[in-house]
């Protein structure tokens, strides 16, 4: 047997039990062939056509998985206004206005990424409507649950003072009662379907130039949480061959009934793009102040706001036998501890009354608020903790300003580690920066790159070594869609799917995964990004 490719010179971690470390690893037909210890070890499989890569003491790791990701909102966001860089409502005003000058009267103006606690207090319809010269816009929040509309986009979905609110939604009013611009949770699919949706060459156009980008990230797989418009657009990649990572793609509550009709259960599909989970959502999200909690919001002891509930127990208990019947899994957006804890009460009670859900996966989305009570049970029910550490690093200011004392148990990694619960780590993109070295980074320091707060990393004890962090982002993903089998380590018989980082950042301190970078990315024994190791 010659190898396709052999790989040497470097540290390469295989996440096996037996052998942690290897120093060659052989790839013949887009799987790993062998491991060998040392260096030289695999050296009779190379022959006149075998592609040697020196990696010159780099870090060699199974390839991340990003287990949470909205890739198409993402590869989009690059081509609109990006909020995320405005450090004020003044500075946001003015990219606005930038950018409706060079549109046409009639387009709408989008983009994403302001955050009312970086500004200090919500925006308005008005000041967006002198921003974007009486256009229409619609801008989504930093994390997705609230949209800032103008006068005009308001107009065009009929909301006025008369509108209700939805359930599990809420629209900002006035004194007067008036709409402010400002929609939270489910009051924003009242405007959705009115808000221009990119053409299907222009998100296939999109999806190509994001999976250059995360080739470059050494991202390899992704489990995106979309509709099926995106998963026909990969599906249009795929066919191309162009499709340079494994797409896991889930399943919206509105589409469940046609998922069953058209046998879509989790796990169907082929090798570059298959079914993933059914995605539920419990709560809302802590930046808008809409993640449901066990006790009030600080600050509001004597009204007793603590959040949106945006499904009711019946209601997720009726999803979760609808996904059974389809043979779905299910994922469940779940950020608030009153929202985690009603998400296991209810696959608990579900499973009870409903056997066949025994067969299906829960995975918990988030999980950023966990009660120490329920640490333990997600374990006890195999239930995934698909968390992104880099809301951690974001959020950390907001979540002791409203959470107070309960933001010790706030992205809790280490107790849930600790409780033998399986961690995917993934980055909510375009919430977050797509980018694994920065999750990476988030998970070991717990504190931000840039300005090293806070001083000793918040609530540090939380904080895991690289490996945990990376296994989490490998083989825990891997879990999560099922594949461990395929993927998640780097073994004889396995996906050659891999990443190697240079300098090696494993031993170092977590200042070490700043300075890396991603050197080489291989998907299917295919290069899809190198650079010179």
């Amino acid at each position: 047997m010659q190898a396709e490719v052999l790989l040497k010179g470097g540290t390469i971690v295989t996440q096996e039990r037996r052998q942690p470390r290897a120093g060659a690893l052989a790839v013949v037909g887009g799987r790993v062939v062998a491991t060998a210890q040392d260096a030289d070890g695999l050296d009779e499989l190379a022959g006149p056509s075998t592609r040697i890569v020196d990696t010159h003491g780099a870090a060699v790791v199974p390839g991340f998985v990003d287990a949470h990701v909205h890739f198409g909102h993402w590869a989009i966001a690059q081509q609109q206004v990006d909020l995320d860089a405005a450090a004020s409502l003044e500075d946001g005003l003015a990219l606005l206005r930038h950018a409706a000058e060079s549109m046409p009267k009639n387009a709408w103006v989008q983009g994403r990424g302001w955050d009312r606690n970086r500004w200090g207090r919500l925006p308005s319809r008005s000041e967006l409507d002198g921003a974007v010269d009486g256009r229409a816009a619609a801008l989504s929040s930093h994390d997705g649950h609230s949209l800032w509309l103008s006068t005009a986009a308001l107009a065009a979905a009929g909301v006025t003072r008369n509108t209700p609110d939805p359930p599990g939604g809420v629209i900002q009013r006035d004194e007067s009662g008036e709409p402010t611009g400002v929609l939270l949770e489910n009051a924003q699919d009242l405007v959705r379907a009115h808000i221009p949706e990119p053409t299907e060459s222009d998100l296939v156009g999109a999806l190509r130039d994001g999976l250059r980008r995360a080739a470059r990230l050494g991202i390899t797989g992704i489990h995106n949480l979309e509709d099926a418009r995106t998963r026909r657009a990969f599906a249009a990649l795929e066919a191309a061959g162009e499709l340079s990572l494994r797409v896991y793609h889930g399943v919206s509550r509105g589409e469940l009934a046609e998922a069953r009709e058209r046998g879509l259960a989790t796990g169907s599909g082929t090798e570059w793009l298959r079914t993933g989970p059914v995605k539920l959502f419990a709560d809302g999200a802590l930046g808008s102040r809409t993640a449901w909690l066990l006790e009030p919001y600080v600050g509001h002891a004597e009204d007793g706001y603590r959040g949106v509930a945006t499904l009711s127990p019946p209601e997720l208990e009726d999803a979760m036998r609808l996904a059974a019947d389809a043979d779905l899994d299910v994922a469940v957006h779940a950020i608030g501890d009153a929202a985690v804890r009603g998400v296991l009460d209810a696959f608990c009670r579900t499973r009870e009354s409903y056997p066949s859900l025994r067969q299906r996966l829960l995975r918990v989305e988030h999980a950023q608020l966990v009660h120490p009570d329920d640490v333990p049970r997600f374990a006890a029910l195999g239930a995934i903790a698909s968390m992104q550490p880099i809301h951690a690093v974001a959020d950390w200011r907001v979540a002791d300003r409203y959470w107070g004392d309960r933001a010790r148990n706030g992205y809790a990694w280490r107790s849930l580690l600790a409780a033998d619960a399986t961690l995917a780590f993934g980055t909510d993109a375009p919430v977050e920066s797509i980018a694994p070295l920065h999750n990476l980074y988030a998970a070991v320091a717990r504190r931000e790159a840039a300005t090293g707060e806070p001083r000793g990393g918040w609530y540090p004890e939380q904080c895991l070594d690289l490996e945990s962090a990376v296994r989490a982002y490998t083989y825990g993903s891997a879990a999560a869609e099922r594949a461990l089998g395929r993927r998640g380590r780097l073994a004889a018989g396995m996906d050659a799917d891999f990443v190697v980082l240079s300098p090696d950042p494993f031993g170092q301190p977590p200042e070490a995964l700043c300075e890396a970078r991603v050197a080489l990315t291989m998907v299917g024994g295919r290069f899809t990004h190198a650079e010179d190791v």
